[in-house]
């Protein structure tokens, strides 16, 4: 019978010798001879055989616990139970890896859409672009508010936040401003109920299956305009109308809310003055007139 001190047994198995040491003490691979006056620890083919089997295992993320209960029951129904379980395990960490490159993407998505729009200024020229969105999930609340600003806003998104597990959202969440106006009226209606704002904030959360969601933003063609720094009262104004005429120029009507979506990326968010720096696309779902 061919022995292998340790040195080959590890090359063989492709086990660190420290690690087979360790397999020894713990008895999940014994050495078959230790020379008593060496201590050299000896190993046989079988035993190498072994120690393969147990790094396949190993590379299939079995605990070394699990491990040793496999090795050691002979019974196939369990150690059929425990391959099933750990298919499971696998395929719940792959949907983890999936939903975590779904998030990297959008993150990759929203810093090239900072980029891009880098040339975005304040000056009132808006350009609209209409696109078409599947329903998109999200966290949210609505309340009336009783005057507007950017410390009522902040206020609202961090008591959402704190009401739902802020550490458990996804870091790629963006956030929204869910205005509900009437677009189809005229300024002045929006203007009588001033200084009180209906507004709902949230998160457009990545997945319809977020655990978060409590509500969606409908399916459907939307009127979308990319535009850089907060609008006050003159300049939303001024916004209010180019919207108006646009929709009249192209016979379309306004179906829900104004919605504004939070292109910057949230990690520059504490960095920016948001009254000149933030980037943001209004959105509303359009309908034809005659529809």
């Amino acid at each position: 019978m061919s022995l292998f001190k340790i040195g080959e047994a590890a090359k063989q198995s492709g086990i660190p010798a420290s690690t087979l040491r360790y397999y020894d003490q713990i008895g999940l691979i014994r050495s078959r001879q230790i020379d008593p006056h060496s201590k050299y620890r000896y190993y046989t083919q079988h035993d190498i055989t072994h120690m393969k089997i147990v790094q396949h295992l190993r590379r299939m993320n079995f605990s070394l616990e699990e491990v040793q209960l496999f090795l050691n029951e002979r019974d196939m129904n369990l150690q059929l139970g425990l391959l099933d379980k750990k298919k499971q395990e696998i395929k719940l960490k792959r949907l983890a890896l999936l939903q975590t490159e779904k998030e990297v993407h959008r993150r990759i998505e929203s810093i090239e859409k900072e980029l891009i729009s880098s040339t975005i200024t304040k000056k009132d020229s808006w350009e609209i672009v209409v696109k078409h969105f599947d329903e998109r999930p999200i966290l949210s609340k609505r309340k009336i508010f009783d005057r507007g600003g950017i410390d009522i806003y902040q206020d609202a998104f961090l008591q959402l936040l704190k009401e739902n597990s802020f550490e458990d959202l996804p870091v790629t969440s963006l956030v929204l401003q869910h205005h509900h106006i009437q677009l189809n009226e005229e300024f002045s209606h929006f203007e009588r109920h001033l200084p009180e704002i209906d507004l709902e904030v949230g998160v457009l959360l990545p997945s319809m299956t977020s655990p978060f969601q409590n509500a969606t933003l409908p399916s459907g063609s939307y009127a979308c305009i990319v535009s850089r720094g907060m609008a006050g009262k003159e300049r939303f104004r001024k916004l209010y109308s180019f919207l108006q005429e646009w929709l009249q120029e192209n016979n379309y009507k306004v179906e829900g809310p104004l919605i504004d979506i939070v292109l910057t990326d949230l990690t520059q968010l504490t960095a920016i003055d948001y009254t000149e720096d933030i980037l943001s696309e209004t959105q509303f779902r359009i309908t034809p007139n005659n529809a």
